[in-house]
């Protein structure tokens, strides 16, 4: 059982602290109808009290022995009195012993910057307790916020995120709540978290909003209803553990930390030896600082930008190019396709306040495989274009008619690596020019359910035809610095990160969901913590359905649309509310946008340091890089085989635990045999 707590507590009164505890600790006795296979875990707010950790770490350990519990939680504490003070995550056991002490990364952002110091990102190593239980790891407060944190206790096995915090009522309130429920998504585990219902200020109690929960993969399992006390709850670690022994759900296995990893250690190599501020007056100029460096590395360098303008995200229902057929009958019916979606956006995009329009994943050849058809390589190629395509020199005639930018999504073939089918995204320019292609990263090629190649794949040999930067293109356009992405990509944060790290402030997002009641809310709460985390707007266009039968006019609706756009804080400016074509409109305000990246305390991403996490991510973690490097017919992934080795290692290493449980074990095998 755990137990979450909601009352402010201090390091230097343990009295108080034991007292409420042990309410605590028999209520959790007289909930349980049978004996509690281990002590309870009693999780902490985080006590913004300064004391000192030799005195306090002595009281909580005491307190944990009396009362034979799990304690954790985090305090502001110093190693001795007139020293610097700093924020520490605690865990200790029902012997009183310390398993966890774990500093925190980030400054106080919700708080407001301080008199205290952090632990340098450098010196982070993410540890992880292993109790008879669970495996437990600690972020503190606004270490939940970045995902590489999250990623990094997963890779040390962590399958319970602890976060000790204090909340306040801002514009972001929601969105740091949401980012503990992507948290335990992106680990395919649980975030806990416990924040105080109010705290004691200048002698007068100051009532403060809650973030008081439980996530797991794809909800929130219980929050706090409102000023209670304590919040009990039994977690279910067998059903994680089982979860993550699929390959459809195993997120830390299916990330391709590797790739992702060179590019945070030449980034950490190139930031260079960071500031370590120890005051409020440091942390401001250490914020400045990096706001500055953030803009000469990557920010806007034009003079003049359309400040505001109408984005068009479309909503299409394409005909399916059927399995079998020529390539001469693939081209007639991506052409019709290409007709249709483009006569349907120009009834909109004549807009004059129209400058950009994206359309969605498989606009042209209809979503990648319906009902487990297993498509080839050689059925991919006979829908593939290449950068000098007749359907390109369409679309670029389209995008100077309505003198507007135009993003879009089809299987590519390039000259540098033949024999690779890419699914890709390109920008077109106002100006009919090819601005950039994006090589979509995380794909459904690691289920073997598309034959695509991705970067990762064929990593070296990527990254010697088109280098490292190709993985992150970013335009800087007179509508601003213009990214994209790919369906999946969504659920991997590394992404959006690498592109806003070049500088992205507008990401478009082609994709292609299945609707089912599986996934959606994970995937809608990924796609504002993407906005969020990287003050970036996310458009999402998504097909509305299908036409199975490519001269059918009978619809299906297994891909039922929903685009949507997100603005730069998280929040979403609409939603289409249906299925069908559909063009949806939205508005781009590219100064509000820059005003809130100037903030300090909102422009997380500057507070993200690779040297934290870098030799971590390049680790023997993640889906590996040059599994496809020989042999582009041949399809290397089918059955999902790579991904359930790589399960199975985490298995032999300990990084999962393997589920105790046998029920279902057929379903949640990870041998090799498929």
């Amino acid at each position: 059982m755990i137990i979450l707590s909601q009352v402010a507590w201090s390091p230097v009164n343990a009295a108080q602290l034991h007292a409420h505890l042990k309410i605590a600790r028999a209520d959790a006795a007289r909930q349980s109808t049978t004996a509690l296979d281990h002590a309870p875990l009693i999780l902490l707010p985080h006590s913004p009290d300064i004391g000192t950790e030799a005195e306090a770490f002595a009281a909580l350990s005491d307190i944990a022995r009396d009362l034979n519990v799990y304690l954790a939680g985090s305090a502001v504490l110093a190693e001795a009195a007139g020293l610097v003070p700093q924020t520490l995550g605690f865990l200790f056991d029902p012997s009183g012993e310390q398993h966890l002490r774990v500093g925190k990364i980030t400054p106080d952002l919700v708080e407001g910057f301080g008199e205290t110091k952090a632990l340098p990102a450098k010196d982070a190593t993410f540890p992880v307790a292993r109790l008879p239980f669970a495996s437990i790891g600690i972020l503190p407060g606004e270490d939940i916020l970045f995902a590489q944190y999250a990623r990094a206790l997963a890779f040390h096995g962590a399958e319970i995120i602890l976060n000790p915090s204090i909340e306040r009522a801002d514009r972001h309130t929601t969105m740091r709540r949401n980012s503990r429920y992507g948290r335990a998504t992106d680990i395919c585990g649980y975030v806990a978290c416990a924040t105080p219902r109010s705290l004691v200020q200048a002698g007068t109690e100051v009532s403060l909003p809650t973030s008081t929960s439980i996530f797991n993969w794809e909800c929130e399992l219980i929050g706090a209803q409102g000023g209670e006390d304590f919040i009990y709850y039994d977690l279910d670690i067998e059903t994680l553990r089982r979860r993550r022994a699929t390959p459809q759900s195993s997120m830390p296995a299916i990330v391709r930390a590797n790739l992702y990893g060179a590019g945070y250690k030449a980034w950490a190599e190139a930031a260079g030896a960071l500031p370590e501020p120890q005051s409020r007056a440091e942390w401001l100029e250490a914020a400045q600082q990096r706001l500055k460096a953030e803009a000469k590395r990557c920010g806007p360098k034009r003079e003049k930008y359309e400040e505001q303008y109408d984005v068009l995200a479309m909503q299409t229902v394409p005909r399916l190019v059927p399995l079998g057929i020529d390539v001469s009958e693939a081209r007639r019916i991506m052409m019709r396709n290409l007709d249709d979606n483009l006569a349907q956006a120009g009834a909109r995009a004549n807009l004059p306040s129209v400058r950009l329009v994206v359309f969605p994943e498989f606009w042209l050849t209809g979503p990648g495989g319906i009902g487990g058809i297993q498509r080839t390589v050689q059925d991919m190629e006979k829908m593939a274009i290449t950068q000098n395509d007749p359907i390109i020199d369409r679309i670029k005639e389209f995008a100077k008619t309505y003198k507007s930018y135009v993003a879009f999504q089809n299987f590519e073939c390039h000259e540098k690596l033949p024999g690779r089918v890419f699914n890709s995204a390109f920008l077109v320019s106002d100006q009919g020019e090819l601005v950039h292609t994006y090589r979509k990263m995380q794909c459904a090629d690691v289920w073997g359910f598309l034959p695509d190649t991705t970067p990762g794949s064929i990593y070296d040999q990527y990254i010697e035809a088109f280098g490292y930067d190709a993985l992150f293109p970013v335009a800087d356009t007179p509508i601003g610095m213009i990214a994209n992405m790919i369906c999946f990509d969504n659920m991997s944060p590394e992404i959006a990160y690498g592109l806003r790290r070049m500088g992205a402030e507008v990401i478009l997002h082609s994709s292609s969901e299945p609707h089912g009641a599986e996934g959606r809310a994970p995937w809608n709460n990924a796609r504002q913590l993407r906005a969020f985390e990287n003050c970036a707007y996310v458009v999402s266009a998504m097909d509305g359905g299908e036409h199975v039968s490519p001269d059918s006019e009978h619809l299906t609706f297994f891909r039922r649309g929903h685009t949507r756009i997100i603005n730069f804080d998280g929040t979403v400016q609409g939603t289409a509310d249906g299925p069908g074509p559909i063009p949806f409109r939205g508005h781009i305000d590219l100064t509000a946008l820059r005003r809130m990246r100037a903030d300090p305390r909102t422009n997380f991403a500057i507070w993200n340091d690779q040297v934290a996490y870098a030799d971590i991510y390049n680790g023997e973690v993640g889906f590996p890089n040059n599994l496809w490097a020989e042999k582009p017919y041949e399809n290397p992934y089918l059955g999902a085989n790579k991904l359930r080795a790589v399960i199975n290692s985490y298995h032999e290493r300990g990084i999962y635990i393997q589920p105790s449980s046998e029920i279902g074990a057929d379903r949640y095998r990870t041998s090799d045999t498929v």
